[in-house]
């Protein structure tokens, strides 16, 4: 049962990135020719600021985060919004020692300042409200398939610094899910590059029952929306 499951895991995760590869494709290849009201496309660019909830004497993990999205008009003030995040950074720099998932092989390392490094790609299929032609709320669930899992120790000795990383996918599940937030603010009246914040709240456990430990994902992203393919205003004649 646990194999097929782990089976079931993997199929969703290809299908996860074979569609962020494709939308991605469309955005770039094709954003150009689609001069539709109706659908936009762009690419997405931020930066992300992450943590672990239960995580003691955490900070934030700092990076950069990339993919594409999809707008849908569905009416004159609400869009279906398709996010989706090849390269998600998720995770926390140094957590407590007593956090650790595997015993480093130095044991000049214990007591080492320990940073856990996720990777995810992220669907976030958005329902956002225009209050005005700039400025939008949004809402909507999140699916994330982990890619990468890595703990990295360090430590500051007399010599220079200890370090050691290991990998960690074996403790952390393969599929997280939770909700988004979203608030936009779109340049041109709604035409231009959109502006976007995004707190993504995981709600499971990331880790698995072998490793002991209970946590969940939070993430903020900061963004930069670029469209492809804007339809240009027909002039006259």
């Amino acid at each position: 049962m646990k194999n097929i499951k782990r089976i079931i895991l993997c199929c969703m995760l290809c299908i996860t990135a074979q569609a962020a590869s494709a939308q991605a494709l469309i955005a770039l290849v094709f954003g150009g020719k689609i001069k539709n009201d109706n659908i936009k496309l762009g690419i997405y660019l931020g930066g992300s600021g992450s943590w672990i909830t239960d995580g003691d004497g955490q900070q934030p993990r700092i990076g950069l985060a990339f993919g594409a999205y999809t707008v849908f008009k569905l009416k004159p003030k609400l869009d279906l919004c398709m996010y989706i995040i090849m390269k998600s950074p998720k995770g926390a720099k140094q957590l407590n020692y007593t956090e650790r998932l595997v015993q480093p092989a130095d044991s000049g390392l214990v007591g080492a300042d320990l940073n856990r490094n996720f990777t995810y790609i992220n669907i976030s299929p958005i329902l956002r409200y225009n209050i005005t032609p700039s400025f939008a709320l949004g809402f909507g669930p999140q699916l994330a398939g982990r890619m990468h899992a890595k703990d990295n120790f360090t430590r500051d000795v007399n010599d220079g610094t200890l370090m050691y990383m290991h990998n960690v996918k074996d403790y952390i599940k393969l599929v997280d899910a939770g909700l988004t937030f979203d608030m936009q603010y779109t340049l041109m009246k709604g035409e231009g590059l959109r502006l976007n914040l995004q707190y993504n709240m995981g709600l499971f456990n990331i880790y698995n029952g072998e490793s002991g430990l209970n946590g969940q994902n939070r993430q903020i992203l900061v963004g930069v929306g670029i469209p492809i393919g804007r339809k240009k205003p027909d002039t006259a004649h």
